[in-house]
């Protein structure tokens, strides 16, 4: 009853604001935003710090390598795993879409390297998992595969890959909130292994519900920093969106060289060694990232309309689809490509979870949006009142690398994510970590998804450093001015290549014509600074903004400070916990390495708004992208 007589009172009162003005009253925002905490309606920048990268002069320098980011080297006592037939590299996927079923996966053997290899037929191979619970046994079988890597490039053919065993076994029918301990059969049958886990709650007793949230982890010391953080919290389930080995950095003959031809596949299985500690105890919801295309040297290609893979004819995929099958993949598919590339599945009956990939088809009339679109139409919030979508790229988030190269993906996306109410978009791509507000099209909007940029789980490419903001102390100029394509900077290419914006790895599965570039008013929280210092076109010549008239101010590719839609934003490695406390309400952390989790660096409580009327399905409308005082008058009636 109070809130409705707030929400009244404050539709009275916000008549006479423009929407801007209604964003900038703290007690209009408070109510529409309901966020709470020291971190609410805040904007928030650190620096970077000279500790993570090792200099003040790193600092502003992406091409100064950071000092300690790098992998362990191979053969390291933390990534080395056993070639004697025991089981290593154990992880678990899941909870499948029934919230009964997980997936246990683990290898056996070494892996091998060399010329003309044979992928060997393992059709007839079985394998067995023995859960125990309350000194009861179960046995579940399962099978067992391998991928075999071959070289298009002459230059590779000595380095062929035949991957170890991998075993994947279905686990049906588990009791929810239950810890089973564990044992796995070698490559001798006998079983090894004192592991357990806990299956999740599906129905009953359901909150508080803990979620750990990383990516773009790798094998550094960072990477293991990252992980013991995140196990010290103690998630139910891990979301891992995309970059997991950053295999593909590397020699496909050497394992310690750094050069990016051919893909090592022997870093995948350091990667599942050092991993398996968190993996083997917590299941995990995996996404695939540009580290998992790993197309170098092999039969690999992608175009706007090629959404099937398989091996030998053209298998981009490969290693992280015979490792990480998606949840819902029957047993007849594991290891298959095309199937492990996009899902849906229920996290504990409460979340529905989304995974879409950004570097396959995407556009209306291709399979993932043909399917992505009847999942969401399929979502009941009566049932899972929490909607979270994850996929790799962040379209939203700050940072001179890689800004904005999601303009493409989001013109199909963004008015589906708004439509459905989708609560969280999670990604990951950037090497640091940024929390926005709730927005819509570059505007806050309290019926708008909040998205996390948390690629920052410690990978040997260093964090990201620098805003596009952000001055430049070698040239006095922001980072925005440097920003650039082939030598072109948005607004040139905006008038002669409107699509080509973007690293080739994303614009490959574009469809013809769509659009890569958008300009927005360059201000910010700080307000805005002089135009010569912006990345700027005039709105009247801007071809992305067709209702401009010649009296409107310049557009600005960049914000000329924080953007107001900005909550948090730090780069520096670390992961983040999400506590689904109630149906309505969730507190968000995120902890930083180089301090622990003593303190969270980011803490704010997030409540779901029951008056935003697209929480409960499509709205009304295609979703434009003017935000009104009339949709949010609606929104709270």
């Amino acid at each position: 009853m109070l809130r409705v007589v707030i929400f009244s009172a404050l539709i009275a009162a916000a008549a006479s604001m423009t929407d801007d003005d209604g964003w900038l009253n703290p007690q209009y925002r408070r109510n529409l935003i309901v966020e709470v905490g020291a971190a609410a309606y805040s904007h928030q920048t650190v620096a970077c710090d000279p500790k993570a990268v090792g200099s003040v002069a790193a600092c502003f320098s992406q091409s100064i390598p950071a000092v300690g980011n790098v992998d362990f080297p191979w053969g390291s006592p933390q990534i080395a795993y056993p070639t004697d037939g025991s089981p290593w590299g154990v992880h678990l996927t899941g909870p499948y879409p029934d919230g009964r079923t997980y997936l246990l996966s683990w290898y056996t053997g070494a892996a091998t390297v060399g010329a003309n290899l044979t992928k060997p037929n393992t059709s007839a191979l079985k394998t067995v998992a023995v859960l125990t619970k309350g000194g009861t046994s179960y046995r579940f079988s399962g099978s067992v595969i391998t991928y075999l890597r071959t070289y298009s490039d002459p230059a590779l053919a000595n380095y062929q890959y035949l991957s170890p065993y991998i075993h994947h076994v279905l686990l049906t029918g588990l009791t929810p909130r239950t810890t089973y301990r564990y044992q796995l059969a070698g490559r001798d049958g006998r079983l090894a292994g004192g592991y357990s886990f806990t299956t999740l709650p599906l129905t009953t007793n359901v909150y508080p519900l803990r979620i750990g949230l990383i990516a773009d982890v790798g094998q550094t010391v960072n990477s293991s920093a990252t992980r013991d953080h995140l196990a010290a919290n103690r998630p139910q389930v891990v979301l891992h969106v995309g970059d997991n080995s950053y295999s593909d950095n590397y020699n496909a003959g050497n394992p310690n060289l750094t050069d990016g031809k051919g893909t090592n596949q022997n870093r995948w299985d350091s990667h599942a060694q050092l991993w398996q500690s968190l993996f083997s105890a917590v299941p995990v919801l995996n996404c695939a990232g540009n580290h998992e295309l790993e197309m170098s040297g092999i039969s690999a290609f992608i175009n706007s309309t090629t959404s099937s893979f398989s091996f030998p004819s053209n298998y981009p995929f490969q290693s992280y689809a015979a490792r990480f099958p998606a949840p819902g993949t029957p047993a007849a598919s594991l290891g298959a490509i095309t199937p492990a590339l996009y899902y849906s599945t229920v996290i504990a009956g409460a979340v529905t979870l989304i995974t879409l990939n950004n570097y396959i088809p995407f556009q209306p009339g291709s399979p993932q949006h043909s399917w992505a679109l009847a999942e969401f139409a399929k979502v009941d919030r009566a049932k899972t009142p929490w909607l979270f979508v994850q996929f790799h790229a962040p379209p939203y988030h700050t940072y001179f690398v890689h800004y904005k190269e999601m303009e493409c993906f989001m013109s199909v996306w963004e008015d589906v994510f708004y439509n459905y109410g989708v609560d969280l978009v999670l990604s990951g791509h950037v090497h640091a970590y940024e929390r926005t507000h709730p927005l819509y099209k570059y505007r806050p909007d309290s019926c708008g998804p909040v998205y996390l940029t948390i690629g920052d789980g410690g990978n040997v490419e260093g964090p990201y450093r620098n805003f596009v903001d952000e001055l430049n102390p070698a040239t006095n100029k922001t980072y925005c001015e440097s920003l650039n394509y082939g030598g072109v900077g948005p607004v040139a290419m905006s008038s002669s290549a409107p699509t080509a914006w973007g690293p080739a790895y994303q614009r490959m599965s574009h469809p013809p014509g769509c659009p890569t570039l958008s300009f927005q008013p360059p201000s910010g929280v700080a307000g805005g600074l002089p135009l010569l210092l912006l990345n700027n076109t005039s709105a009247s010549s801007n071809t992305s903004s067709a209702t401009s008239t010649p009296n409107t101010p310049p557009l600005g590719f960049c914000q000329s400070s924080q953007p107001v839609w900005s909550a948090y934003r730090d780069p520096s490695f670390g992961h983040a916990i999400l506590d689904l406390l109630s149906p309505s309400t969730a507190r968000f952390r995120w902890f930083k390495n180089l301090e622990g989790n003593a303190v969270a660096r980011d803490d704010v409580v997030l409540e779901r708004l029951d008056s935003c009327t697209n929480r409960g399905g499509p709205q009304a409308g295609s979703g434009s992208s003017s935000i009104s005082g009339g949709r949010r008058a609606r929104m709270m009636a």
